[in-house]
């Protein structure tokens, strides 16, 4: 059962769709092969973004795609109404790491370039108990809201919504994000 935080429809909780095992398998996945997280496509300035990144093969994780995909459907029904068509590129794993502060700043998921994009989701596959920092955090109204940090917990809002990921302190932070796109806005 999905539920939106303190009254805001603007992002909702969804309980865990993977399993412990699961996700241990997407992060040494991962872990195999990271790269530098761009910033609309390019590496940019790591005052704005400082992570590792690694696309999940669509073949050997369709199961992830096939089950994510079911709960995204379920939460634009329930709360976006959204029209939506399919995930938009491959789902990306994010490491966020204590050694360089791992951090995204202010940003929104949909732009010039990524106008397509609908709804963002963010699942949390790191324990909370192995960092500290790395919060995903909205901007509401003047307003910082933070996501659970339960693991396996999957966050989803409108791409348009502000968002970030607050420096790791201690430890390593996990995600996996994905962009659900659709029509362009009418």
């Amino acid at each position: 059962m999905a539920y939106a935080i303190e009254g805001f429809d603007r992002h909702v909780i969804q309980p865990p769709c993977f399993s412990p095992t699961e996700m241990a398998n997407i992060i040494d996945a991962a872990n195999a092969d990271l790269m530098e997280g761009t910033i609309a496509g390019r590496v940019d300035d790591n005052n704005i973004r400082r992570s590792k990144v690694h696309w999940l093969d669509r073949q050997e994780f369709d199961w992830a795609y096939r089950r994510l995909w079911k709960v995204v459907q379920q939460l634009n029904a329930s709360h976006f109404g959204f029209d939506i068509e399919r995930f938009e590129g491959r789902l990306q794993v994010a490491r966020y790491h204590q050694d360089n502060e791992g951090f995204y700043t202010w940003h929104m998921d949909n732009g010039k370039k990524t106008a397509g994009r609908k709804i963002s989701v963010s699942v949390q596959l790191s324990a909370p108990q192995d960092y500290e920092g790395g919060d995903l955090e909205f901007f509401y109204t003047n307003v910082n809201k933070p996501a659970p940090k339960e693991r396996g917990s999957v966050v989803a809002f409108p791409s348009f919504v502000m968002h970030r990921v607050t420096p790791v302190q201690r430890g390593v932070r996990y995600s996996l994000v994905a962009w659900v796109v659709g029509p362009r806005w009418r």
